[in-house]
């Protein structure tokens, strides 16, 4: 599902980090000080004493915000994003006409707030002087609006010369402009009436305008009217499409508001943000973002026109009538070029207990080992591996199938595990005793990639850990639920069975679709497909028991390769990546967790890159390709996608890899939800160069920061760091990274003990007596061996 506010904040930031963020990096920088260089006290990163004057963006939208997102200082966050191997990236002259392109598809995205309040993303490009906020607000129920707020300080010129364009382009098209009388201010508001579409004449209803989007229009009668509204005061710019939303900002900005009127009073945001800013200690966020799951898809649907919403049971619907409304609120904080990665970025979910129906299924827990288990080989695109309560979601799946199958009506999950178990045509499963009791707690999710690179080339093998003992138990009970599907073919290798399901020709059978949701459930076979036209996640899965795991693989050759025995210098767990990535996370706070992620950027993005480069990218199948056809597609049901970035002048890949590193994240389950932190590796930490000196431009605070003797222990003694890696890391080490791979073997002290206290027997079995020598980077050359997999 596309949604409205998706593309608003992917194409507000992602615009002008690509765009913006190219074209400044290769351009000389002003000499004169920046409005950012002038704080001295406590404001938010890259902003002056003078702009700390206008309250914070989260201070000024109101409660009814369903998304958020806040740019501390644009000029700054362009800055640490060229300085990142990304932003370099986009400044390599060879990516130039791919730039180009982009920089034209996002404006295109933009074009959806243009229609609403006439600004284009080039427009706002050089006005702000400070933070910048955006929200898709839900004024009242069934409404939509949005609103952007703009710190001007330094940059009214600009701002002035922005409204001179913005008033001149609308009344060419036939926008009334009128003059409205500001509550508490001076200024005036000005409006501007909206000329009316030929396509909304046509439509049943609007998304625009703060009205009722979903309300039937009669035939030969026009739509309401719309209307944006624009009001500058001072150092401050605030443009929205609905006027009591303004009123409200103008209220909060003058002093005159209720606090607990404002996204910073709303539980969720305050708890998520806290939560955020308790691990960031000192460190101050350049992106802050905020979503209420429930509030955003309401408000998402609000803005969608009737005629192109999907038929049948929605999300929203679905995730209300689940119990999932106890996810309050989900916020995190984001930088570029900061605490030693090129990115870093946090996220809380606040969700305090109780939890109803099939919200108890989420049950993350955290567990002790995270090491990649000796089948895994070194040469995957991504690692992840968490601990679940499979059994505890297996029994509070039932209301949610009983509501996708049975229109809501109870006991029709209990009714199918009844006909799987007592059937005489039928598997005689009694599949919770004789599968899902037998499974352990820990699962690992392994993707990986077939050359040459085609639409189908993604590959993905699902693990889930068998209880010590059970495998010929669990083997069986795969065996009888095999038995008598079509679909499935048995086939051997050596001593091991596997079955590997074959998609069947043929239509599809009937069941109620629901918006949003993806792949059906597995446990019995579907009536019909979730959404029309999408395909299986897995359609030519193989499935089999070896290693105490449970293997469900996307297709049989990955399977294959996880199933043959690997030497030691061949595992991931001695790849020199990998053990960059773990070091880093076994400095994190937390140390608690309920997953952990391992990702080998540069081979994870080289499907999605190959399908542009060819031009291939509406049938991608990768998930990235989806992703990305969702911020790219049209988003109209009945319409394919269209190839829209033309990658023909793209590089070869071998040109754009080595500007991607390694990337990981963990996940901590907590009392009232999860926290979950990333990062990518900076290019000090796999070169071992000394970290680069601070930009012109740095953030104050985060200078000042410098100065302390914590960071300067963590930003300038790189070279005194290695001989201290086996001790315990001090606190103000807590979140560096180790500087050079060709040493992380050297940091092994803590992996050994932790092998001892957390590997599972049947894992101890394997592990190696002496721990080899890590290896190093898959150069492109290595590609070769990728050939001949």
């Amino acid at each position: 599902m596309t949604h409205f506010a998706t593309r608003i904040c992917s194409g507000f930031l992602c615009g002008w980090l690509i765009v913006a963020g190219a074209a400044q990096a290769q351009k000389e920088q002003p000499a004169e000080k920046s409005s950012a260089q002038t704080e001295k006290v406590q404001p938010p990163e890259g902003q002056s004493a003078e702009v700390s004057k206008i309250p914070p963006a989260e201070s000024l939208f109101p409660k009814s915000t369903q998304g958020f997102i806040s740019i501390a200082n644009v000029e700054s966050l362009i800055e640490h994003f060229n300085n990142t191997q990304l932003g370099k990236l986009t400044a390599d002259p060879v990516m130039k006409p791919f730039t180009e392109d982009v920089k034209r598809q996002f404006e295109n995205r933009w074009s959806s707030v243009h229609e609403r309040l006439g600004v284009t993303l080039d427009d706002l490009r050089d006005v702000p002087g400070g933070e910048v906020g955006i929200g898709l607000i839900e004024p009242a129920k069934k409404q939509s609006a949005i609103a952007i707020t703009v710190d001007i300080t330094g940059r009214h010129e600009q701002a002035q010369a922005m409204l001179e364009k913005i008033n001149k382009n609308l009344t060419a098209d036939g926008a009334k402009r009128t003059e409205l009388k500001a509550p508490n201010f001076p200024e005036p508001i000005i409006q501007f009436l909206l000329p009316l579409r030929e396509e909304e004449r046509e439509a049943e209803g609007t998304r625009l305008g703060g009205q009722a989007a979903n309300s039937a229009v009669p035939a030969g009668q026009a739509p309401p009217a719309r209307y944006a509204y624009y009001f500058t005061s001072g150092n401050f710019l605030c443009t929205t499409d609905n006027l009591d939303v303004l009123h409200g900002i103008l209220a909060r900005f003058a002093g005159k508001g209720a606090a607990e009127d404002a996204l910073a009073g709303v539980p969720g945001f305050k708890m998520a943000a806290a939560r955020c800013a308790a691990d960031a200690g000192e460190a101050a966020p350049q992106i802050r973002w905020f979503i209420h799951p429930i509030g955003y898809a309401a408000v998402a649907r609000a803005a969608t026109p009737p005629e192109q919403r999907r038929r049948g049971k929605s999300l929203l619907e679905l995730m209300q009538n689940q119990g999932f409304a106890a996810i309050k609120g989900v916020g995190g904080f984001a930088s570029f070029d900061a605490e030693s990665y090129d990115l870093v970025h946090r996220t809380a979910v606040f969700a305090p207990k109780p939890y109803e129906k099939s919200m108890k299924m989420l049950k993350f827990l955290n567990g002790e080992d995270y090491t990649p288990q000796t089948w895994v080989p070194r040469d995957i695109s991504t690692y992840s591996t968490f601990y679940f309560d499979i059994l505890n979601a297996f029994d509070n799946f039932g209301p949610m199938f009983d509501e996708l199958y049975g229109g809501g009506e109870e006991g029709i999950w209990i009714d199918t595990l009844k006909s799987l178990e007592e059937d005489p045509h039928g598997p005689k499963i009694n599949l919770r005793k004789e599968l899902i009791e037998l499974l352990d707690r820990r699962i690992t999710v392994l993707t990986d990639y077939q050359l040459p690179i085609t639409t189908s080339s993604e590959r993905i093998v699902v693990a889930i850990q068998v209880k010590e003992g059970k495998e010929k138990e669990v083997a069986k009970g795969i065996e009888k639920s095999m038995k008598g599907d079509p679909s499935a073919k048995p086939r051997t290798e050596g001593e091991l069975l596997i079955w590997e399901i074959v998609e069947q020709e043929g239509p599809a059978p009937e069941a109620p679709q629901v918006e949003g949701i993806g792949d059906e459930p597995t446990f019995t076979p579907p009536k019909k497909k979730l959404i029309e036209g999408e395909e299986r996640l897995f359609p030519h899965m193989a499935i089999t028991v070896s290693n105490g795991q449970l293997f469900v693989a996307s297709h049989i050759d990955v399977l294959l390769k996880v199933l043959k025995p690997y030497e030691p210098r061949e595992q991931l767990r001695n790849d020199a990546d990998y053990r960059l990535v773990s070091e880093t996370i076994g400095k994190m706070r937390p140390k608690d967790k309920c997953a952990g992620v391992f990702s080998r950027t540069d081979e994870a993005c080289r499907p999605t890159y190959e399908m542009i480069r060819q031009n291939k990218m509406p049938e991608s199948e990768s998930m990235l390709g989806r992703l990305l056809n969702q911020l790219f597609g049209e988003g109209k049901k009945g319409q394919p996608r269209k190839h829209k970035l033309d990658g023909s002048q793209l590089p070869e890949y071998d040109a754009v890899r080595r500007y991607l590193s390694p990337a990981g994240l963990q996940a901590t389950a907590e009392e009232d939800g999860w926290f979950i932190k990333g990062f990518t590796v900076g290019h000090e930490a796999l070169t071992g160069e000394a970290p680069k000196a601070e930009p012109k431009k740095e953030a104050p605070k985060a200078a000042t920061k410098e100065e302390t003797p914590k960071a300067a222990t963590k930003e300038e003694t790189p070279k005194a760091e290695p001989k201290e890696e086996a001790k315990p890391a001090p606190a103000a080490e807590a979140k560096e990274p180790p500087k050079a791979k060709t040493e992380a073997p050297k940091t092994e002290a803590e992996e050994p003990k932790a092998k001892t206290k957390e590997q599972p027997k049947a894992e101890s079995k394997e592990e190696p007596k002496q721990e080899p020598e890590a290896q190093p980077r898959e150069t492109p050359k290595a590609e070769e061996k990728k050939e001949n997999r």
